[in-house]
């Protein structure tokens, strides 16, 4: 029998599957273990699109509505936005439906047999500090998954299924603090291993566990809020009361990846024309309505993201802007990028650490560090874990399948 488990990520999704001998992650799209997490609706053939194809349509200039980052609506209010999409109309959780189908579909294609056994993997915390709010994220994700066919579903939180799927090298016992960084939140789990893992017979303690919604996508709307919305009439103020700054509601939203579509109504736009001729730079406003009206909003923050990537290798970047104005480029520098995230950084640090304590530990007591998770790859956040950890021993997981291998192994054990 094999055993499948669901890493349903912010920015990407994978799918593994495992048995008696071996864990294998399934190539979703292309020879790639994983799949965007992205959903484009083409207006042109009416077709819809998912992962690389999704952003390839929408950065090549089809016409059409380009959605990602959508698992960070679960738990709030945005899961039940509507969408308009010509004649139809879509709520955020079809959105997830649909794409978490499509994932679905393609493992059943490969494995040749419908999925009725899943384990899907969870953030410690959908949403930080609100219990009924994280029961409900999880509760309409299991409906989802449920009216997609699976019979029987099982949820993992992400850092035990990284830490699953790192203990089938564990030779004897060890103490592992797991950090698992994604795009849409960090999540810790302290784990005691008592003895020489093995896919088939894993000996185990998960002692605590912490999370913090801070992902990548928070550092991009950093950068996008700091750097690229004043542009588009962030912090203006009004010309008869220049001690107050127009609500910061639209910006937030422009620079978020999973709450963009929320400007795409028409009562923004009437909000932001009424506002226009009142603040002290209306062209600003101008920009930020053409921008909405031509739906490249999506596209701001993709330059955004692509200037974080920069700075893995470059000490300079430019945010390039041409779509909004030509010879748009903004200037960047890694020091700047670092002063503008060193609080997010310290508080992924901070819970971190908290998890060691709420495990009754101190960090002399961590034997190893294990890390995941596709935003370990933001330079200087990768840099500030290995200097918060140096007497330990650290790891490096599979930034991309890490958590989808350990949800199958979870699965092999809970579906036996």
């Amino acid at each position: 029998m094999k055993h499948v488990g669901l890493d349903f990520g912010t920015a990407n999704t994978s799918v593994a599957i495992s048995n008696a001998s071996q864990t294998n992650v399934l190539n979703l799209e292309g020879h790639s273990g994983s799949i965007p997490s992205t959903l484009f609706y083409d207006f042109e053939d009416d077709s819809t699109v998912f992962g690389e194809a999704a952003f390839e349509r929408y950065y090549f200039g089809d016409r059409g509505r380009f959605l990602r980052s959508f698992k960070s609506a679960l738990g709030t209010t945005t899961i039940d936005h509507i969408i308009r999409i010509k004649l139809n109309t879509y709520t955020i959780k079809d959105i997830v439906q649909q794409y978490i189908g499509e994932v679905l579909s393609r493992a059943e294609i490969q494995l040749g047999s419908k999925i009725e056994n899943l384990v899907v993997g969870r953030p410690v915390s959908f949403v930080d500090d609100n219990p009924d709010a994280d029961r409900l994220a999880q509760t309409t994700l299991k409906g989802v998954v449920s009216e997609l066919g699976v019979k029987n579903i099982e949820f993992q939180l992400e850092p035990i299924a990284a830490a699953l799927n790192y203990g089938v090298t564990v030779n004897g016992e060890e103490t592992v603090l797991v950090i698992d960084i994604g795009a849409g939140t960090s999540d810790f789990s302290v784990v005691k291993f008592l003895s020489r893992g093995s896919a088939d017979s894993l000996e185990s303690q998960v002692i605590a566990n912490c999370g913090i919604h801070i992902g990548g996508n928070d550092f991009d709307k950093q950068i996008a809020l700091d750097r690229v919305m004043p542009f588009f009439g962030y912090q203006q103020k009004f010309k008869r009361r220049p001690e107050l700054e127009v609500a910061n509601s639209f910006f937030l939203n422009a620079a978020s990846w999973h709450r963009i579509d929320l400007l795409y109504d028409r009562k923004v736009i009437n909000a932001l024309n009424e506002l226009r001729p009142q603040v002290l730079q209306p062209d600003t406003f101008t920009r930020f309505i053409e921008l909405i009206e031509s739906r490249q909003t999506h596209r701001v923050l993709g330059a955004v993201e692509h200037t974080k990537r920069q700075f893995a290798s470059s000490e300079n970047a430019l945010i390039e802007l041409p779509f909004v104005d030509p010879g748009l480029d903004i200037d960047m520098s890694r020091p700047e990028f670092e002063d503008l995230s060193s609080t997010m950084c310290g508080d992924i640090i901070r819970t971190a650490n908290q998890a060691i304590t709420d495990a009754g530990l101190a960090k002399s007591d961590i034997n190893t560090v294990y890390v995941t998770g596709g935003s370990m790859g933001i330079k200087h956040l990768h840099r500030r874990v290995l200097a918060e950890y140096s007497d330990s021993r650290v790891i490096e997981g599979d930034r991309s399948t890490a958590v989808a291998r350990g949800l199958a192994l979870d699965a092999q054990h809970k579906f036996a």
